[in-house]
């Protein structure tokens, strides 16, 4: 219904701010990424929104960038997460740190967020890590999160590191694995199981 709204921010405080519109005050809920964005109370604002309209209210959420509202509409494709805990996700962590959280599969960095379980923390790195993009890492241009390749051996490292190896014991021979069967195309599964064989090796 609405795709955003400029006018002067007349309230702000950290995840709710008053944009006056032609005499028309329109409350957004903001992630604390965006508040800090905003310039001073009384002066001019564009803010990206999002409209929810539920039973018993309708709300405006509210954005200081393209980045945000994309990442925040993403976040509400995840079972079990409302608008409200995707603002307080994006609040948590901020958008640089929650998108490394999701590539990197780290439940730990997510499950710090308050209201964010272990269960629903899996459910985002699952359900996302292969919708994310990451800005400009290192000299590499956009791309997808993570080649394929990429997010198969991360997976096999955690799960030979669940196991009682060491990280490096474990990457050096997720590795070794990937070279010498490079033309094959693995699953986790076999890519654990062919590592386990290399790991004496390492």
């Amino acid at each position: 219904m609405y795709s955003f709204l400029a006018g002067v921010l007349a309230e702000k405080s950290p995840t709710l701010i008053t944009i006056d519109v032609n005499g028309i005050g329109f409350q957004l809920i903001v992630p604390l990424s965006t508040s800090q964005k905003l310039p001073q109370v009384g002066a001019k604002a564009k803010i990206l929104t999002y409209h929810v309209v539920r039973e018993d209210a309708h709300l405006l959420f509210g954005f200081a960038t393209e980045e945000e509202r994309a990442l925040f509409k993403l976040l509400l494709s995840v079972s079990g997460i409302g608008p409200k805990l995707a603002i307080t996700i994006l609040s948590g962590l901020g958008i640089a740190e929650l998108k490394k959280a999701i590539v990197e599969g780290s439940v730990l960095a997510l499950t710090a967020i308050s209201g964010i379980g272990r269960k629903t923390a899996e459910r985002i790195i699952i359900e996302l890590r292969e919708k994310v993009v990451i800005e400009g890492r290192g000299e590499e241009k956009s791309s997808p999160l993570l080649s394929k390749n990429e997010v198969l051996a991360q997976d096999s490292i955690r799960a030979l590191v669940s196991l009682g190896y060491s990280k490096q014991d474990a990457k050096a021979a997720v590795q070794k694995v990937l070279e010498k069967r490079s033309s094959e195309r693995l699953d986790t599964e076999s890519l654990i199981r062919e590592s386990l064989k290399q790991i004496q090796y390492v």
